[in-house]
């Protein structure tokens, strides 16, 4: 959680937008801020919102649903849900690092939308314990995949319609492999299997985004 939790029922339901973790809210909510959207079929409204940086917490479960917009990941913690459209930057970014993580540890989350040399990046920072997780199926010496990520097709990286289908191939495969963590069976003495059992130690507070980028 934040360092303030503004709200006295139950679980908060947080979105990501422009880069923020963001709370609908009502009007009269103090500190909550109007925002006007349109969405992919050009209907317009608008939202008040509470937005925050970032949010800490033991992940509890993780379930798959369908919406209006496809499928919808919900990631529950103990006083939040966060729920990640399974298409964005957002989520792909997740599935990939909490691998690398302890279950048993809390998770911060901090998401980030940024304008960078190379255009336009969004994704999460998943922390634990001070220190960024990285890509769980990416050797970043090696510079290859690993434990049967997809790889792209040679023979048809060129082709620009061809993007859409190996990027879906990636978000199922990313899916399949949150579905099978098995949370009811998490014991003091193991981890669901992927999971690392010795989470680092921080050394450092300080979040900086350019180290959590994919060309760095």
């Amino acid at each position: 959680m934040p360092g303030q939790l503004r709200n006295t029922g139950g679980k908060l339901y947080l979105t990501i937008v422009n880069g923020t973790l963001a709370q609908k809210v009502d009007k009269t909510t103090p500190g909550a801020v109007l925002r006007e959207y349109e969405l992919p079929n050009k209907t317009k409204g608008s939202k008040w919102e509470l937005s925050y940086a970032y949010w800490e917490g033991l992940i509890t479960a993780i379930e798959f649903k369908e919406g209006d917009y496809g499928e919808q990941c919900y990631i529950h913690l103990p006083d939040a849900i966060i729920v990640l459209n399974t298409t964005t930057r957002y989520f792909a970014d997740f599935a990939k690092k909490v691998f690398s993580g302890n279950l048993k540890e809390s998770f911060k989350f901090h998401p980030f939308d940024i304008e960078g040399e190379n255009g336009h990046i969004k994704g999460i920072s998943l922390q634990q314990n001070g220190v960024k997780l990285k890509n769980y199926f990416y050797d970043f010496e090696t510079k290859k995949s690993l434990y049967d990520f997809p790889e792209p097709d040679e023979t048809k990286k060129e082709k620009k319609t061809y993007w859409k289908i190996y990027f879906t191939e990636v978000t199922e495969f990313l899916i399949d492999k949150l579905k099978q963590i098995k949370f009811d069976n998490v014991k003091d003495s193991e981890n669901p299997e992927g999971f690392n059992e010795n989470a680092p130690v921080a050394d450092d507070e300080n979040y900086d985004y350019k180290n959590d980028l994919p060309f760095n």
